[in-house]
């Protein structure tokens, strides 16, 4: 049969069962149906969970640990000690005159948790605290020239790991998982922060 032909009746046999759809979805579905046929999920030394959606969560959950520990591993070369440090320097570097509950509850910390971070890099002079002028029992933080210089070698460090973990993968199929996993991100650090102040 024709290439196109059999494309052709794909997309109708999809659209009847999904009136709805559009080309996108289509396109989605037939990839992710030619993948479950060509191969089933397996974890390394541990098992599948029995529902898709718990398969899901294990899987980018083992591959942000994996990653983050190697990213640890190679920011110890920069004076990091921790992901979480890389993360609220890199929260200053994209945002000036913070509050320190704000970088804490943009990287999803407890209070006690962020508060201990913050001060390794303040004692590190990776960052600088100033009063607030209208709070004075409010603390803003910046980050220092030690810091900025830190953050590029973290980001180069973090760069070379990433081209690692993801080397297996096309632009294109990294595109897509973003495409399909930003809005649960999002979605979830709304969740996380309205049910926060519960």
């Amino acid at each position: 049969m024709n290439k196109a032909v059999e494309l052709l009746n794909l997309w109708a046999a999809y659209e009847e069962e999904n009136p709805k759809a559009d080309i996108s979805q289509f396109c989605q579905a037939y990839l992710v149906n030619q993948e479950q046929k060509n191969r089933q999920p397996t974890f390394w030394e541990s098992p599948v969970p029995p529902t898709s959606t718990s398969t899901l969560t294990k899987l980018v959950g083992r591959i942000a640990r994996l990653q983050g520990l190697y990213a640890v591993h190679a920011f110890k070369d920069c004076g990091i000690s921790s992901f979480d440090e890389f993360l609220y320097l890199n929260s200053l570097a994209n945002s000036s005159n913070l509050k320190k509950t704000d970088i804490i509850l943009a990287n999803f910390n407890e209070l006690s948790s962020g508060l201990l971070i913050l001060d390794r890099l303040r004692k590190a002079n990776l960052i600088a605290e100033q009063g607030d002028e209208l709070d004075k029992r409010t603390k803003r933080v910046s980050m220092t020239e030690e810091g900025a210089r830190v953050l590029k070698a973290c980001y180069q460090k973090l760069s070379e790991i990433n081209e690692m973990c993801f080397a297996g993968l096309s632009e294109e199929q990294i595109n897509l998982c973003i495409q399909l996993l930003q809005p649960v991100e999002a979605s979830l650090a709304r969740q996380w922060l309205a049910d926060k102040k519960k």
